[in-house]
């Protein structure tokens, strides 16, 4: 049994400095195969790397050890391996690695030695084989399977009925052993074959399963063919094939097989003058076959494959030797034009072979002005759609018509090969417009162009027509295309005045020409909903300065609404703002509530006498007091601002100082000085006011009357009037009752000094206020 895979390392060791290091060498038994390698010394010496970029090795095989006596008579594998290339850097030198794979002999089987052996650039030689580095310590075993090929491949080709004959010995006319039970397949290639090229060599299979007894075979070429061929042999035994081609089953030299007319080869060099409207073609330096044949020109609109197309026009016969010719092009010609020069034999046989005969194509163009291209082109663009129109050629319904779009510039021919030309669409004869659906979030500045591909002289086959001319198939003034919406200002002010109007303000934008502000408001809770946004107003743009608009408030006389407003717009081209980008206001208190307060009096002990609350036009009289100091402090609504008042006793109005923790304003009565009386303003943050007076005296009488005293915040007086109506009422007629058998009493009793008439005494008022002022 012989080991697929074997490897032996060289023994480390330290051999000359030029001498191979770390020669390991492995046996693949599939393939039966030995591959060798090895490096350079690991040295940062920069002499002796220099040296090995002009060193060369040698590797050598033998069935003895190897040494300096001996390896000219071992088998030299290989020689000329350079060290290092001559472009290496030190690094890459030192680090360069080598590896031979050398097929094993067929019949072998047995153990080797291999060494390599050094060449300095002064001839010396290096050639002690130390054993872990340049040479093996131990010998590798390997492994050669006999021969089972065919042998002896030979081949011909008879020009006059066009097959080739190939001839071999069966392998087992050679060698006796070998079973019969196997067939016999033949390949062609283009290339001679090797065993190490075969696996991947692109190879035809020309026939397979040829029994034993079979060693000759006809091919017949009943195609034209002009070529040269190898051809390759194989037995395959149980479907195995010997691919070594060690027998002579593989052809070294090409069968030269050609059935065609007379060839040239070359290059055709092709010019247009368009001032002379004359092509010239040359093919000086081209190979011809023979030169009594005949060179034939050829010319089509189209690439030429075969001769015999209807494409095809042939427009000169001349000798073979000629190399040059001058064709004279038509008129109304545009388009790209090939030609084609091809030899012929004396039997007239035409060149098969096309692709090796001088050819080339140019652009022929004869035209006369603007006849290829459309005069009319305009764009307009509408919702989001720019449609582009012309007129069609006349006389051309072949043609069709490409439409090009630039953001950038006019369009010019220069421009349709560049980056900044985009083809739209290719629309056909007869429709003569295409409609452009601009993307979504576009504006931009366009240009359109229309050109044709049509048919000028180049029979059936249509070419582009690239020729511009401004104005008549460019645009030479762009369009506006903007499907952009407008970009909401950065924020939208709301402020609400006590006239009962709010002012909406923002900043508009110099980029928003002809954009209309759209103004809404939304009185609901829900600001997502789009459906609760009211319109209000509008305003058209007007650059960057502050645009300013005033709206009326929905509130009622008495009634406070919370608003919210938003901004959004429509522009010039329809383009709206998004809902959901719309600019919001910060919630607007539309406050049409008029203040409150409450004021309660003290004495000069600071007990509490009386207390009120005012909400507007009331006159209130504070009688039957002491003489003596009083303070009155006051109770406001959330939102007052300032209250002012005016005293009998004074003769300017006073401001009340809200910052105090509790505002007061004192009051002295005397004997003469029995009545005062003082008025006051109040104002809320929404400017909203209201006004009342009052009147506090020692003697004068009033009727008993029941004050009411409404809650500080108007959700309290809400919360309050949710209650029962029955509650309410019970508490009114007993409060009444009261206040009646109250004022009854001190009328019985006289005047007691500190009994107003027809007020709550403190007493009554603080059991008061536990039911209206909480």
């Amino acid at each position: 049994m012989v080991p697929l895979l074997q490897s032996v390392a060289a023994d480390e060791g330290q051999g000359p400095d030029l001498e191979a290091k770390n020669l390991t060498a492995t046996f693949d038994g599939e393939n039966e195969t030995t591959t060798l390698s090895w490096g350079n010394i690991d040295t940062n010496d920069f002499l002796i790397l220099d040296e090995l970029k002009t060193t060369t090795y040698a590797l050598y095989r033998s069935d003895e050890p190897l040494n300096s006596s001996n390896y000219n008579n071992a088998e030299l594998l290989e020689e000329g391996i350079q060290a290092c290339l001559a472009t290496d850097t030190y690094a890459e030198c030192k680090e360069r690695t080598h590896s031979v794979t050398k097929a094993i002999p067929p019949s072998t089987n047995g153990s080797f030695y291999y060494g390599i052996v050094s060449t300095l650039q002064n001839g010396s030689i290096i050639s002690n084989f130390t054993e872990g580095d340049a040479a093996l310590s131990q010998p590798i075993h390997e492994f050669g399977s006999r021969i089972t090929s065919p042998y002896a491949l030979q081949g011909s080709y008879d020009t006059t009925n066009s097959t080739t004959t190939l001839t071999w010995i069966d392998i087992g006319t050679v060698d006796a052993t070998v079973s019969e039970l196997h067939t016999t397949t033949i390949w062609s290639h283009a290339v001679a074959a090797t065993s190490a090229n075969w696996d991947a060599l692109m190879k035809t299979e020309i026939v397979a399963n040829l029994s034993s007894d079979v060693t000759e075979y006809h091919i017949i070429h009943q195609q034209p063919v002009s070529q040269t061929s190898f051809y390759t042999v194989l037995h395959s035994f149980d479907g195995e094939s010997d691919v070594r081609l060690l027998s002579g089953n593989t052809m070294t030299q090409g069968i030269v097989e050609d059935n065609t007319g007379s060839t040239i080869d070359g290059l055709l060099t092709i010019s247009f003058d368009s001032t002379t409207s004359i092509t010239s073609l040359d093919w000086n330096g081209s190979s011809i076959e023979d030169a009594n044949h005949t060179l034939h020109i050829w010319r089509s609109p189209a690439d030429i494959v075969d001769i015999t197309s209807e494409r095809v026009v042939e427009i000169a016969q001349l000798p073979a030797t000629t190399t040059e010719y001058n064709y004279s092009v038509e008129t109304s010609y545009s388009g790209q034009t090939f030609y084609l020069v091809t030899l012929s034999d004396q039997f007239g046989n035409h060149q098969s072979n096309l692709e090796i005969a001088p050819n080339g194509v140019v652009f022929e163009y004869t035209l006369l002005p603007e006849e290829n291209i459309i005069d009319d082109i305009s764009a307009t663009f509408e919702d989001g759609m720019t449609q582009i129109t012309w007129t069609d050629l006349a006389g051309h319904p072949e043609a069709q018509y490409q439409v090009w779009r630039s953001s950038v510039g006019r369009i010019n021919t220069t421009a349709l090969s560049g980056s900044t030309v985009e083809l739209l669409a290719i629309v056909d004869s007869g429709q003569e417009h295409y409609d452009h659906t601009i993307e979504a979030g576009t504006s931009e500045n366009a240009w359109y162009a229309v050109t044709v591909i049509a048919s000028f002289g180049t029979q059936d086959v249509t070419y582009a027509q690239t020729n511009i001319t401004m104005s008549y198939n460019s645009m030479m003034l762009s369009i506006v295309e903007d499907t952009l919406p407008p970009t909401a200002p950065s924020a939208l002010n709301a402020d609400y005045f006590a006239n009962g109007s709010i002012q909406l303000r923002w900043a508009g934008s110099a980029n928003e020409d002809g954009t209309n502000w759209m103004l809404y408001r939304n009185l609901n809770s829900d600001l997502s909903e789009e459906s609760f946004w009211i319109p209000v107003g509008d305003m058209l743009n007007e650059g960057v300065s502050l645009h300013t608009l005033y709206v009326d408030t929905v509130a009622q006389e008495g009634e406070l609404v919370n608003a919210v407003y938003a901004i959004g717009g429509v522009d010039a081209y329809g383009n709206t703002i998004e809902f959901s980008d719309w600019k919001l206001s910060a919630v607007v208190n539309e406050d049409r509530q008029s203040p409150q307060l409450q004021l309660k009096l003290f004495d000069s002990s600071q007990s509490l006498e009386t207390s009120r609350w005012f909400t507007g036009g009331e006159s209130s009289t504070f009688s039957n007091l002491e003489s003596g100091d009083y303070t009155m402090q006051f109770t406001f609504s959330n939102d007052v601002v300032s209250v002012s008042y005016l005293s009998s006793i004074e003769t300017e109005s006073k401001t009340l100082d809200l910052s105090q923790a509790n505002p007061h304003i004192d009051v002295s009565l005397a004997d003469e000085q029995e009545n005062v009386t003082i008025s006051f303003t109040v104002v809320d943050e929404a400017g909203n006011s209201m006004t009342f007076d009052t009147l506090f005296c020692t003697g004068c009488l009033i009727e008993p009357q029941i004050v009411f005293q409404p809650s500080e915040p108007t959700d309290v007086v809400d919360e309050e009037q949710d209650k029962s109506s029955e509650s309410n009422e019970d508490l009114f007629v007993g409060l009444s009752a009261l206040l009646g058998v109250l004022v009854l009493l001190l009328l019985v009793r006289g005047s007691p000094k500190k009994a107003p008439r027809g007020l709550p005494t403190t007493e009554e008022d603080q059991w008061f206020e536990k039911f209206y002022n909480e």
